[in-house]
């Protein structure tokens, strides 16, 4: 070799083809490659170029360009639609049943206590809204001794038989034991709760003990109503339409009434006015006129009403000593039942035959109920007038009257 080219680079031999990579030795890129990759890179920097320039270009067209008002969806009011109940009897210790539409929220109850039982309990709950607080029940009266208690009620009818109201209630209590008996008058309009059905007047609870179809029949309700309001036990009934009164009256005779005042008061069918008059004292009366005379209010008010009603009352029974007509009780108990309707039998009065000699129409012991020591005048939402009892005072009138 020469000395010359001892350090030349060695040329290698050319080929049409190029050098393949062998191991060990690291493979040469051609030659031609780099323009290539160098033309694709001036292709995209080109395009990113106009994409930015375009996106420029849209902004600021843009800017200039009205922009249309944006429609804003009109709100309009929902009515509140609550998921329908099934009607449930009122009861304060129950819970609502879960809604089916959980979405629906359902307003909160108030933090108010819920007292265990409702304040009528035990008795039957009201179908009607009261216009006042309900009051609880009374407790039983106790009168003692060996008592009966009958309610004597007057009942207004319609000529198709249907049943009104109990426009006179008074209790007759016959006590064996202190051989006594008391009459004690209670005003119609007495606003009391008749339960089942709510707070109303006094005089509607017969009727609708029929008219609700009450556990135990139209007696039943009047006897839970007196129980639950005054406490007091009603043992048996005799009722009387207004009819029946006018013919029982005038089948005896008529009966002398004393009137404790002078009466002046409209009256139908009178051919000489239209006022009719019973002076104070003894006054001889049929029963068309007896009628008139317990039921006229004009020129009076309920509780003058019930005096009234005492005063036949007394005249029938007095008429009845007269006439001898308890001596045949068996006799007189089959007239009296072709004018009143009652539960009595010959079996339960029977017993309380022996008080006939201690007992005289003029020895009854007579009370009732009056303003404003026991009831006061009061008008209802609805525009009717009742009288709100003052129930303490009545029960130490009760007291009074039944224990002394």
């Amino acid at each position: 070799m020469d000395s010359q080219g001892q350090n030349a680079p060695r040329q290698e031999p050319t080929s049409p083809h190029p050098r393949t990579s062998t191991p060990g030795r690291e493979a040469r890129p051609p030659r031609n490659g780099g323009w290539r990759v160098q033309v694709r890179y001036l292709l995209l920097a080109g395009f990113l170029g106009i994409l930015l320039i375009c996106i420029v270009a849209y902004a600021s067209l843009r800017s200039y360009a009205p922009v249309a008002a944006r429609e804003i969806p009109t709100l309009t009011a929902t009515p509140f639609m609550p998921s329908a109940l099934s009607p449930t009897p009122f009861n304060p210790g129950e819970e609502l049943p879960p809604t089916e539409n959980p979405a629906v929220v359902l307003p909160q109850m108030t933090d108010t206590p819920i007292p265990d039982k409702p304040p009528w309990s035990p008795y039957a709950g009201p179908i009607h809204q009261a216009a006042i607080p309900i009051p609880t029940p009374v407790p039983e009266f106790d009168q003692g001794g060996d008592v009966m208690n009958i309610a004597l009620l007057g009942l207004d009818t319609r000529p198709d038989g249907r049943l009104l109201n109990t426009d006179t209630m008074m209790i007759l209590s016959l006590n064996k034991t202190k051989k006594t008996a008391v009459l004690i008058s209670f005003p119609r309009d007495t606003y009391v709760y008749i339960p089942m059905y709510g707070m109303w007047r006094l005089n509607a609870a017969f009727a609708e003990g029929q008219a609700l179809s009450y556990p135990g029949g139209k007696f039943k309700l009047f006897q839970d109503t007196f129980m639950y309001n005054f406490g007091l036990r009603i043992d048996h009934y005799i009722a009387m339409t207004f009819g029946a009164y006018k013919g029982s009256i005038d089948s005896l005779g008529g009966s002398d009434v004393y009137a404790a005042s002078t009466r002046t008061d409209k009256r139908d069918g009178l051919a000489y006015s239209n006022y009719f008059t019973v002076p104070a004292g003894s006054f001889h009366m049929d029963g068309e006129t007896a009628l008139w005379y317990v039921r006229s209010r004009a020129t009076s008010h309920d509780i003058d009403r019930t005096r009234r009603q005492q005063e036949v009352l007394v005249g029938i029974v007095q008429r009845l000593f007269n006439l001898n007509a308890l001596g045949n009780i068996p006799g007189f108990f089959v007239t009296l039942a072709s004018y009143v309707e009652s539960d009595l039998t010959l079996e339960i009065i029977t017993p309380y035959l022996e008080l006939a000699p201690y007992v005289s129409p003029s020895s009854v012991r007579r009370f009732g109920l009056t303003k404003p020591d026991h009831v006061t005048e009061w008008w209802t939402p609805e525009g009717s007038l009742v009288l709100l009892p003052n129930t303490p005072s009545i029960l130490a009138y009760l007291d009074a009257a039944l224990n002394q």
